[in-house]
């Protein structure tokens, strides 16, 4: 009796897994809430994309989620004390390997010269400043002339660039993989930018340009237009348009008995209707949304936020979740050169100024930075966290970072006003609603949602002076120096770290943070970028760099 109660509770147990098992996996084909399928027309009403795998961006490296102690970690007398050690907890991202180099920098000029042609100014706006090398009392002429767009320094960190350039690069950077990555997927086809410059050139509205340029916040308006009868029916007259303007160009520059033909003449592109899930003969964009979702990357390119840049430059990687110890510098022990390794023994970690003046950089390779992956990295992979280039974070500078959240902490969030917010709303959920609706709909998002406090500029938030002071203010203004007092009225001071090519070691301890204003820009500041990861550790998803 006793071996058939075993054996009929081990026979429930078994079918209990297999139902279980059965439910989980039928969770991606239909509601395991309603029982309702998804993605069918006959036997449901839901069309989304339940599948989820992670992607990690060309040239970025997983940095895994953890709670770590940032802030001063060294005792530097010398220095202000204006980041205080604080408990934070940072979730999962993904970061560059390199600085952004210079040939990085000249493939996104160059793709801004080609659709952009017809506004200069555009181009122009994105040049870094090669002027940032001139000193009163120092030669550096071939610097000036040569560092940005000679050969040579192809793979050295890009400078002169102030951090308004870089986040207009990193959106520019989130759209191209974005669409590289949509064209590999067949969900729109490969179009020349010179059919994207004549598009723009006979459209000069703004606010259309979204149709002509593939832009990840307007990616489902681009993918239906691309899509549609109207794109495919003008794609000959556009081929033709852009071969004369061509052969125009090709005759006022003195070329002009060259054979000119645009990449991309023989384009060939039919609607295409594999997302058409009702089977109505048209990909309507609630469709074009399913098939966006997951296609494209897990968020937008950005900046690294001071928390997430020194957490990653630290490289402090844990045992079973425990620190055994922090780090002086982005490697193990506080001394500057290699000493255990018997391949590397005497060798520099990083590229700084040496004492009184001593260029690493002159030393071992002649020039002032080196190329982004001369040393050697930090344990999560990442090279040049301290010296070559400082770089820019996404952080409004104050004088001490006590005060901020302890998960994901950063100033400078200005979230989108509230009509702004509406608006996002309505494009994602009611796309096809008549103008008179939508103006209804904004109505009471606005007035019965509430969403009016969602919108606002928190950069100087709590942060003590006068006209920001609350009653659990932390009183960061009463601390400041005076140069910090007066530099804290904008809200246009940006955080850099890292130490540069010319900076002493102590700038190389990843706690230490300097300011300069946004629009600004030094021969001694760079960046690299970061991207959020969406989702937990259940997805599959690439740890390291491809």
């Amino acid at each position: 009796m006793r071996t058939i109660s075993k054996v009929l509770v081990l026979g429930i147990a078994l079918m209990s897994m297999v139902f279980t098992s059965c439910n989980r996996n039928s969770m991606y084909t239909q509601s395991e809430k309603t029982g309702w399928q998804y993605n069918k027309p006959n036997r449901g009403y839901f069309n989304v994309n339940t599948q989820y795998h992670g992607k990690c961006p060309d040239g970025m490296i997983y940095i895994q989620q953890a709670t770590s102690v940032r802030g001063q970690n060294s005792e530097m007398l010398s220095m202000n004390q204006n980041n205080p050690k604080l408990r934070v907890a940072a979730s999962g991202f993904f970061m560059d390997e390199y600085e952004v180099t210079n040939l990085n920098w000249r493939e996104y000029v160059q793709w801004l010269s080609i659709v952009w042609k017809h506004v200069p100014a555009k181009i122009v706006r994105a040049l870094p400043d090669e002027t940032v090398w001139r000193s009163e009392m120092s030669y550096n002429e071939p610097y000036v002339e040569n560092y940005y767009s000679h050969v040579a320094y192809a793979f050295y960190p890009v400078v002169g660039v102030s951090w308004k350039q870089a986040t207009d690069y990193c959106e520019w950077r989130t759209d191209r993989i974005n669409e590289n990555e949509l064209i590999s997927r067949g969900i729109i086809p490969f179009k020349p930018l010179e059919l994207c410059n004549v598009q723009l050139m006979e459209h000069t509205n703004p606010d259309s340009a979204y149709k002509y340029v593939f832009s990840t916040k307007r990616a489902r308006d681009y993918v239906a237009y691309v899509n549609s009868d109207v794109f495919i029916n003008e794609i000959e007259d556009l081929i033709e348009k852009a071969n004369e303007l061509a052969q125009t160009e090709a005759t006022i520059y003195g070329y002009e008995d060259a054979e000119i033909e645009i990449a991309g003449s023989d384009f060939d592109w039919d609607v295409n209707y594999a997302y058409d899930s009702n089977g109505d003969g048209v990909v309507d964009p609630d469709e074009w949304k399913v098939a966006l979702d997951g296609a494209l990357y897990d968020s937008e390119i950005r900046l690294p936020t001071e928390m997430e840049w020194e957490y990653a430059a630290a490289g402090v990687v844990t045992a079973d979740g425990i620190y055994q110890e922090m780090n002086t510098y982005p490697w193990k022990g506080d001394q500057l050169r290699s000493l255990n390794d018997k391949k590397t023994r005497g060798e520099f970690y990083a590229n700084f100024m040496r004492g009184r003046g001593d260029p690493i950089g002159i030393q071992i390779n002649n020039s002032l930075t080196v190329p982004v992956h001369f040393f050697l990295p930090n344990s999560f992979g990442l090279y040049n966290m301290a010296g070559n280039v400082n770089e820019w974070v996404k952080d409004v500078y104050r004088s001490v970072t006590s005060g901020q959240d302890d998960v994901n902490s950063y100033r400078g969030n200005e979230f989108e006003s509230d009509s702004v917010y509406a608006n996002r709303m309505l494009d994602k959920h009611f796309s096809y609603l008549s103008p008179m609706d939508r103006d209804s709909m904004r109505k009471v998002l606005i007035a019965e949602r509430g969403i009016t406090k969602t919108g606002g500029d928190y950069r100087d938030f709590q942060d003590g002076d006068k006209e920001s002071a609350l009653q659990d203010s932390v009183l960061v203004y009463i601390d400041a120096s005076p140069l910090e007092k007066a530099n804290m009225i904008t809200n246009t001071n940006r955080v850099y770290k890292g130490g540069g090519w010319n900076d002493r070691a102590m700038w190389l301890n990843p706690s230490q943070r300097r300011y300069l204003d946004e629009s600004r820009s030094a021969n001694n500041i760079g960046f690299r970028c970061v991207m959020s990861a969406v989702g937990g550790n259940e997805h599959d998803r690439e740890l390291y760099h491809r």
